[in-house]
């Protein structure tokens, strides 16, 4: 009697191939009820594989991470594989909130990313948590890329009041952006003072970390609140915000840092030539 046919093989076929469109094809076609949970494990992963392949924003690559979701949400919550498929579903949804907003299907992003941070419900596996804060960020970014200022600042919000006392760089990283991007806000929205008061307290948290990418967040906080003295009409405040950027700074050997120097350095000049 003939040996019945894996129903993933033409899957793993095609992905060996680099078929990484036949790979989606053939995965869409096999019924999900045949599947064992070790199979669904392999399926997830092969289009992960494969959408990661593409990178093109395809409707292939999309398809791909709601495979992933589908076959993930048939895991049982209790089974004893659902830590990864947890990891396995989180990676789709961020990678396809990316490429959606990178498409301009912001609200359709924006849903995504909502999507993402219900799921985790407060889980404690880092690598959640750590794509949680991400789709928070993009989530804020995607909103002031609209000009929904005030929905941004309240995602920004979120973010820091749920993760500024975690440890590790991602959440450091990614509450010194929030802080930044809700300064920005805030000026957008001609509230200066407002955006002052949270850019210095980015300058508080990290102008002297042993991190080059918190201390550059502290230098680029510091141009931000410049920019805003400017806009509340305090030019020779923000003159020696840039001075002080520079006497910080200047010796700083982190090109991201030394690259804020530069910017600082080159507004200064211009800003005190406008002043005579």
């Amino acid at each position: 009697m003939a040996r019945s046919k894996n129903p993933l093989d033409r899957v793993h076929d095609a992905v060996r191939r680099a078929k990484f469109k036949d790979a989606i094809s053939a995965a869409s076609a096999v019924p999900a009820t045949d599947l064992g949970r070790e199979q669904v494990s392999e399926l997830m992963d092969a289009m992960l594989t494969a959408a990661a392949s593409l990178s093109d924003g395809s409707v292939d690559e999309l398809t791909a991470y709601d495979l992933v979701v589908r076959l993930g949400d048939r895991i049982p919550r209790d089974d004893v594989y659902r830590p990864a498929v947890d990891l396995r579903v989180n990676s789709a949804l961020f990678n396809k909130g990316v490429v959606l907003a990178q498409l301009d299907r912001a609200d359709e992003a924006i849903a995504v990313y909502d999507d993402l941070v219900a799921r985790t419900g407060g889980s404690r596996q880092l690598g959640l948590r750590e794509n949680a804060v991400r789709a928070l960020f993009n989530k804020g970014a995607s909103l002031a890329g609209m000009h929904r200022w005030e929905e941004a600042i309240g995602v920004y919000d979120e973010l820091v009041g749920t993760y500024s006392g975690e440890p590790g760089a991602v959440m450091s990283e990614a509450v010194g952006k929030a802080m930044i991007n809700k300064g920005i806000a805030l000026a957008e929205l001609n509230r200066p003072s407002e955006a002052v008061g949270v850019l210095d307290e980015v300058v508080e948290r990290w102008s002297d970390s042993t991190d080059p990418i918190l201390r550059a967040r502290a230098a680029k906080a510091l141009l931000n609140k410049a920019s805003a003295m400017i806009q509340m009409g305090q030019q020779g405040i923000a003159l020696r915000v840039y001075e002080t950027i520079e006497k910080k700074y200047g010796r700083d050997k982190a090109p991201n840092v030394r690259e804020q120097v530069a910017v600082a350095k080159v507004r200064r000049e211009a800003l005190a030539e406008s002043l005579g």
